[in-house]
């Protein structure tokens, strides 16, 4: 089966939530050109997902062996292949829950160990290390609540519509994407700055937790409301 004569390959991340600037201007256009052109392969969605993950781990391998620009080019080149297990699964037609619960895992793992990877390689500080775990409690937190709020009925979308609807937050939200945040470290990894993406990374994942969970309870108390 080919990309042409399958369902076509969409931008949208469907279940996921709506494509960030990044991806939708930057990443999205590279993964439908690779999509289109290895969805008639007998390569799986879940083995997409894995190269996606392994290109990761070898970018967070590279930035603890203080190789920033390695590392920032690896980093990319995943975010970039993250979206192609999504493509090619609709285009086989094997799109579900299952292969999503796979790439939300590996997603996760290897945001955490980026940070790992930039915090030991820009020298191991203490401050670093502490940017390094508030970072990824709010990466992790708001995919929490985030898949929280979706097994209670309210569609990723929604939520991420709503928060794009909040007051000064919302100048941090549209880069808190997984895209937004791979290609600050993707950029300052290039000017051999990664370790100002711990900080920013710290500050803007905190913002987007707090502003998803009061997102979120809003959202259910709205249903809440309505179902009186």
């Amino acid at each position: 089966m080919t990309a042409s004569d399958s369902t076509p390959i969409e931008g949208d991340k469907g279940t996921a939530g709506l494509d960030g600037p990044i991806s939708r201007y930057l990443n999205r256009p590279l993964s439908r050109f690779i999509s289109a052109r290895v969805a008639d392969q007998p390569i799986t969605a879940d083995h997409w997902s894995g190269i996606a993950f392994a290109a990761a781990m070898l970018g967070a391998t590279a930035f603890a062996l203080r190789l920033p620009r390695l590392g920032a080019l690896l980093v990319h080149t995943g975010s970039v292949l993250d979206g192609v297990d999504g493509e090619v699964a609709r285009a086989q037609g094997t799109a579900g829950p299952s292969g999503a619960l796979f790439d939300l895992a590996l997603d996760r793992t290897a945001d955490v160990a980026i940070l790992a990877g930039i915090a030991h390689g820009g020298g191991g500080r203490t401050t670093d290390w502490l940017a390094a775990l508030t970072a990824a409690n709010g990466i992790v937190g708001a995919s929490v609540v985030k898949e929280r709020l979706s097994a209670e009925g309210v569609r990723a979308a929604d939520t991420q519509r709503t928060e794009s609807e909040a007051g000064w937050q919302r100048a941090l939200l549209p880069l808190g994407g997984r895209d937004g945040r791979l290609f600050s470290i993707t950029l300052l990894g290039l000017a051999r700055r990664p370790r100002l993406a711990l900080y920013w990374l710290a500050v803007q994942s905190t913002v987007r937790l707090v502003e998803r969970v009061r997102t979120g309870r809003r959202l259910l108390d709205s249903e809440d409301s309505d179902a009186l």
